[in-house]
């Protein structure tokens, strides 16, 4: 009866904090999601090998099921989290009753509350608003899910040494990659847990050997797969190897990837602290950071210095066992974990809070370690006042997501210097976006101005140029200044054929007409008419109605 009212106590706060929220509008990749052609891929695919399918497929099933709401698919997302939150809790109650020692005095909290205070800390964290409420980052929910179950069985397996335990565990570690190839370092804290748990770890590598070798199988798989899309070691962002040409005079493209550790050995310390003191501060849904541009440049160079001793502290923990070792375990969660940030070049999404959903997962296992010189009563005081203040944090991150706008402005409130910041541009287009969307023109259009300033110092690409004039032309149309928004659109010499940019014709057209110029407004609205605007097309009638 005690688990139930612990369940009980990890969910109901949780939904009292995300049902207001069900609603929430599609944002961002949502949207280019759920409107692609891709989404209907899944429809008649009962499985499939493909990376990432797992989750995407679950949101066509959604649809079928339950129809076109999106508060269906909210509700899905929210079910994963509590589902991993509870499974947090178990997984933690025991490991904590296996590795605390407990005598009949101890006034310290038990094991049991504990996990679930380490449950309910990550349940309420408003870092977990940004897996949980993008609906696209249900593939990071699911792989962190089947993570904790990649832990939790091989667990069991260990503790009542029965193979299927550690079988179960495999299948569960190829649900997690198949969710999100993220995952792929979990069977490394595999190993960290059998030295935490068992008195002599080398004379049971024999038990759990051929688990190990399905854990190095379905790692290789993923790795092919990945490999195979030219990501690993590699530029791979879009624009990002022309970013990179324009960073400075002094930088060497050819030290990309090198430089690509030395930055996110760094912000492996910004993601913790995030965690450990959750600053609104740090908290968007695009976040400014800067790429190193030197092997010695500052703060980065102590950012892996520091990454090199944590990682060689948390392995000494780890060690010792007992408290000690269960606060190893949980600084090793986060850093094996993050690896795979080390494996490609990251210039744009350089720091990006849903990915630390599922490195930071294990880190609540230190919490027995915290509260070991607490009495019970002590513990639950300050635990529940942490727990507490966490929700109005979360509820304002929740905010943010309930109009595009909000996400877009939270983020852009956040740029110290447009001059230093990869992600600018992009914040920037997406808000002035909106704010078109709102007819507040005026203010769009000062974000516009703000990127080709900037644009302008950093000579960025082409490509960059043309979404950005494009997007000020639109706001410029709408004020009736159809000089300027034709001088913008015609700043554009190539727009790219993509459907995103088939209004760019029909805008054009409209800027002629508003400058009574009509010399080559039909076969723009001809260009835009075969691109599926079906405005170009209604007025391309019009027109032809008029010459009758």
């Amino acid at each position: 009866m005690r688990v139930f009212w612990a369940i009980l106590g990890l969910n109901i706060p949780v939904i009292l904090l995300y049902a207001p929220f069900l609603n929430n509008p599609l944002v961002f990749d949502d949207a280019n999601f759920f409107y692609s052609e891709n989404f209907n891929l899944y429809l008649y695919s009962l499985f499939s090998f493909d990376l990432r399918w797992l989750p995407f497929a679950s949101f066509v099933w959604t649809r079928q099921l339950l129809g076109d709401g999106i508060i269906w698919l909210r509700l899905g997302n929210l079910l994963l989290h509590l589902i991993t939150v509870t499974t947090l809790f178990f997984f933690l109650r025991r490991l904590f009753e296996i590795v605390i020692p407990v005598s009949d005095d101890d006034k310290t909290l038990s094991p049991f509350w504990l996990a679930f205070f380490g449950a309910l800390l990550f349940a309420l964290h408003p870092v977990a608003v940004y897996a949980t409420g993008y609906l696209i980052q249900r593939t990071t929910l699911m792989a962190t899910l089947f993570t904790l179950l990649t832990w939790r069985l091989f667990l069991e397996g260990l503790i009542r040494e029965q193979r299927r335990w550690l079988t179960a565990s495999a299948l569960a570690y190829f649900l997690a990659v198949l969710s999100k190839e993220h995952a792929i370092m979990a069977p490394a804290l595999t190993l960290a847990l059998l030295f935490l748990v068992s008195s002599q770890p080398l004379s049971r590598i024999k038990f759990i050997g051929s688990t190990l070798v399905l854990y190095t199988l379905i790692g290789t798989f993923v790795v092919i797969q990945r490999q195979s899309e030219h990501i690993l070691g590699q530029i791979y962002e879009p624009y990002s190897a022309a970013l990179l040409a324009s960073l400075s005079k002094e930088f060497d493209p050819r030290l990309a990837y090198p430089l690509s550790i030395l930055t996110q050995s760094f912000t492996f310390f910004k993601y913790l602290w995030v965690w450990l003191v959750p600053s609104p501060a740090l908290m968007s849904i695009d976040n400014c950071q800067t790429f190193a541009l030197r092997l010695w440049s500052l703060p980065e160079i102590l950012g892996l210095v520091g990454f090199i001793i944590y990682a060689i502290v948390a392995v000494r923990l780890l060690l010792q066992r007992g408290l000690t070792g269960l606060l190893g375990f949980a600084l090793l969660c986060p850093l094996l974990l993050f690896f795979t940030e080390l494996a490609t070049v990251r210039l744009q999404e350089i720091f990006v809070l849903y990915r630390s959903y599922l490195w930071m997962v294990g880190l609540f296992a230190g919490l027995p370690f915290v509260c070991q010189r607490l009495t019970a009563k002590q513990a639950v005081i300050i635990l529940s006042g942490i727990a507490l203040l966490m929700m109005p944090l979360t509820w304002v991150r929740l905010t943010t997501f309930s109009h595009p706008l909000l996400l877009w402005d939270d983020a852009a409130r956040r740029i110290d210097n447009d001059n230093t910041c990869p992600m600018m541009i992009r914040i920037l287009n997406n808000r002035g976006s909106e704010l078109i969307a709102l007819d507040r023109y005026s203010e769009s259009i000062d974000d516009f101005n703000r990127i080709i300033k900037a644009a302008n110092s950093q000579q960025k690409t082409p490509v960059v140029y043309a979404a950005t004039y494009y997007n000020r032309g639109v706001a410029y149309l709408k004020t009736q200044q159809f000089q300027l928004a034709l001088d913008d659109f015609n700043r554009i010499k190539e727009p790219p054929a993509q459907k995103a940019w088939r209004g760019y014709y029909y805008h054009k057209a409209q800027a002629l007409e508003g400058l009574h110029d009509l010399t080559q407004v039909r076969e723009l609205y001809e260009k835009s008419c075969l691109n599926g605007m079906t405005k170009s097309c209604d007025r391309l009638k019009e027109l032809e109605e008029t010459v009758k």
